[in-house]
């Protein structure tokens, strides 16, 4: 695995001479999914603090639906990116089948994983100081988001500034590993599959920037 840090050309050519094996990857995205689960499970619940004791149930309950969401979310994005990356290689006439390309794509989430290993414990750190004021059914209705509000408004701007900063690094590492992926998976030359990687790359990583922006 040392070696899809520092030549992940290298990496994905000597896998691609095995049968396609989805462990690694699906436990590189599992660990993701958990790291997302158990923040939103976390944030979720602490927004209920805030809340008349019928609403906070309701809200706990879906706490769990939330985190459950979460982890089928990120197995939807792996796929998706997988089903984007193939198709796109198809038009420059790529060889190789779907569960090649689909198991190089999970190993394009190891950034991802990190990234969360540092940010999340970080902003849980600030989420669990915030001092949530009580809100009345009447707040909610009309501000649904006045709860997410008050947490942001007790995160230090500069926290923001640095995870747009590591959610960059974060986007950049991801597309350096799905170019080398898809070129792999599919036997393109460099120029063919970055055009591969950067399209999938540039929708979810420039999603999640814009959201840091627009709460910043």
């Amino acid at each position: 695995m040392l070696s899809l840090i520092t030549n992940p050309d290298r990496f994905f050519g000597e896998l691609k001479e095995g049968e396609p094996n989805l462990k690694k990857p699906a436990t590189i995205v599992v660990l993701l999914a958990a790291f997302a689960a158990y923040y939103q499970f976390r944030l979720v619940m602490k927004l209920s603090t805030a809340l008349p004791d019928d609403l906070a149930r309701f809200f706990e309950a879906g706490a769990y639906i939330n985190a459950v969401s979460s982890v089928i979310g990120i197995f939807a994005v792996w796929f998706v990116t997988a089903a984007i990356m193939h198709g796109l290689s198809a038009f420059f006439d790529g060889r190789g089948e779907f569960k090649r390309t689909f198991e190089f794509t999970g190993y394009g989430f190891l950034p991802s994983l990190f990234g969360s290993a540092i940010s999340i414990p970080i902003s849980l750190n600030y989420m669990e100081k915030v001092v949530m004021p009580k809100v009345s059914a009447e707040d909610l209705t009309a501000d649904p988001g006045i709860l997410a509000k008050t947490i942001l408004k007790q995160i230090p701007t500069g926290y923001l500034h640095s995870a747009l900063v590591l959610n960059i690094a974060v986007t950049i590492w991801s597309l350096l590993i799905w170019n080398f992926a898809i070129k792999n998976a599919r036997e393109l030359d460099g120029r063919r599959s970055l055009i591969c990687a950067a399209i999938p790359t540039a929708i979810f990583g420039g999603y999640q920037i814009l959201s840091l922006i627009s709460i910043g």
